[in-house]
């Protein structure tokens, strides 16, 4: 055995959760190590959507969006949900994905796209590549850990087969739903266990001219002999069908490759269409959130600490937020201007998000099967009425119409996007008008700002590395030196707003906002005289306390 590997943070796994991290923790200048079991990146898709708020983070984290747009799925290809017999004919409805053709009316500057995850890695890579300060193991597997009074020393096995130490500050596991790190630490789950089983089936099919009056991102299939979904990452060759089954009667293995071509042939509804299956495997539909996303100085972000159905695309990007919350929490204690108690704030923050998401795709979940119902796709096999007689039958026709309606909130979660708040007890509503929050703990609003002749983002005011004191018009903000990594917009100096552009920061109450470095607010100052003890105390109470938590999550 090598000598102990040393290194600040110890990210275990490379997944789009571990490498937020690793960015969020290179621009402050922190060290890590990142491992991971596999060799390269998965090749399969899984999550299709970055939605707005992650979006945001990674353009604050300096990665550019329009690298991912570059191998995104066209908007005009993704903006729809369509409910179908089949993918050539026979469709019950279709629903608006996500206000994707709204993008100048939204509350973000950057409204949501498709891509499958494979892409995502393979772009994060690329910014992981220029930073000196992130080194990547693969493939590197992580075994267990010790807690040190340094740290935290974790046995791994490198590429070679060979038993490796590594000591760091913080371990962070970001290794997926069946987290090896989470287990070691003794951490439970809670929340509705698998409840469900499906395989996937990625395959290869150039299926452009079957959907060319119909595009979609998803397409639910209700013909009982072919139930399930297809993810139209490309429509010329990037397909993946999930199919439901039964794991108690029916074995995987069972799921050879010509069935499966077999049962993509039936959901497509064509048998001449020329398809290559590259993979099959399964997952199980469950909902579930660690009851603590930490020990010690052991943290979970993204899969290891949540799982949920894939109804609200909401996996990925809450691991994203969670990993864009505790960085800069770690890199101030480990650079001395964070109290380490601040580190408890973690669990009830994104815990708190974690369940709200939960329960938004638990719901969302529980919907579809009111159009199961209504189109008899749960019926005995062999029993489940034509498309042609369900459309002829006005009672049933409606339900299934009143189905597809009451799915407009699951393709709509805009508001949940954006709306994460460290604080406020309820999730926004997905059905108000204004449903971004100037208030203490929610993500500052987004408006566009003039800045010299271009139109930019407040959130553009933001620093991912530093508070901000925002300033309006007329107030004057007195120098003072703080170990706390700080700066100050002011209106007129650095930007220029209408009345409407404050009313939306709530700027038009509040003189001067205090933003954290993951663009939550800390601190709003009412009145127009703010005194330079007055701006020290609110960047002391930021870094050391936010809320009173009934108890600390991590030891």
């Amino acid at each position: 055995m090598s000598d102990t590997i040393k290194t600040n943070v110890l990210i275990v796994g490379a997944g789009p959760s571990g490498m937020t991290m690793a960015l969020a923790l290179a621009r402050f200048g922190i060290s890590c190590i990142m491992i991971d079991r596999r060799e390269t990146n998965y090749e399969q898709p899984r999550a299709h959507a970055l939605n707005s708020r992650t979006l945001e983070m990674f353009s604050a984290l300096g990665m550019d969006i329009e690298d991912f747009k570059a191998v995104a799925t066209p908007v005009e290809e993704s903006c729809w949900v369509r409910f179908t017999d089949t993918l050539s004919g026979g469709e019950y409805g279709k629903l608006p994905y996500e206000r994707m053709q709204d993008a100048e009316d939204l509350p973000t500057p950057w409204p949501l796209f498709n891509i499958a995850q494979p892409a995502v890695e393979a772009v994060m890579q690329d910014y992981i590549e220029r930073e000196a300060s992130i080194q990547v193991l693969r493939p590197w597997e992580w075994k267990s850990c010790e807690h040190l009074a340094g740290g935290v020393e974790s046995v791994v096995v490198d590429a070679q087969g060979q038993e490796q130490r590594i000591l760091s500050r913080y371990l962070i596991g970001a290794d997926g739903a069946g987290s090896p790190v989470r287990e070691s630490q003794g951490i439970a789950m809670k929340g509705m266990g698998i409840i469900h089983d499906f395989v996937m089936i990625h395959f290869k099919a150039d299926l452009s001219e079957v959907v060319k009056d119909n595009p979609a991102i998803l397409y639910w299939v209700l013909n009982q002999n072919c139930s399930g979904t297809l993810i139209a990452f490309d429509q010329r060759n990037n397909w993946v069908f999930m199919h439901p089954y039964d794991e108690a009667d029916t074995d995987l293995a069972s799921f050879t490759e010509a069935r499966c071509r077999d049962m993509v042939h039936q959901a497509i509804g064509r048998s001449d269409i020329e398809m290559e299956v590259l993979s099959n495997g399964s997952w199980g539909l469950g909902s579930q959130v660690a009851e603590s996303y930490c020990n010690k100085k052991v943290f979970l972000v993204g899969d290891s600490a949540h799982r949920y159905p894939p109804t609200g695309g909401l996996g990925l990007n809450t691991g994203v937020g969670d990993a864009h919350n505790l960085a800069w929490k770690i890199a101030g204690v480990l650079q001395g201007w964070v109290w380490p108690g601040l580190l408890d704030s973690y669990h009830p923050e994104r815990e708190h998000v974690a369940q709200i998401n939960a329960d938004f795709s638990t719901e969302n979940a529980g919907k579809l099967f009111s159009i199961m119902l209504a189109t008899g796709s749960l019926m005995p096999e062999g029993m489940q009425p034509t498309f042609q007689q369900l459309q002829a039958d006005s009672v049933r026709w409606a339900e299934i119409q009143q189905g597809i309606e009451e799915q407009r909130d699951h393709f709509d979660g805009l508001a949940l996007h954006i709306g994460q708040h460290y604080g406020r007890a309820n999730a926004p509503d997905l059905r108000a008008e204004d449903f971004q929050f100037s208030d203490v703990g929610a993500r500052f609003p987004h408006t566009w700002l003039s800045v010299g002749n271009e139109r930019v983002s407040s959130l553009d005011l933001l620093s991912a590395t530093r508070f901000t004191f925002i300033a309006r018009e007329g107030v004057t903000l007195p120098e003072f030196e703080s170990e706390v990594p700080c700066q100050v917009k002011s209106q007129n100096v650095d930007f220029s707003a209408s009345s409407d552009n404050l009313a939306t920061m709530g700027m038009d109450e509040a003189a001067v906002v205090l933003v954290r470095p993951d663009g939550h607010i800390a601190e709003r100052f009412m009145e127009d005289s703010v005194t330079a003890p007055a701006m020290k105390d609110a960047l002391s109470k930021a870094v050391a306390k936010f809320v009173a938590f009934d108890q600390a999550a991590c030891g």
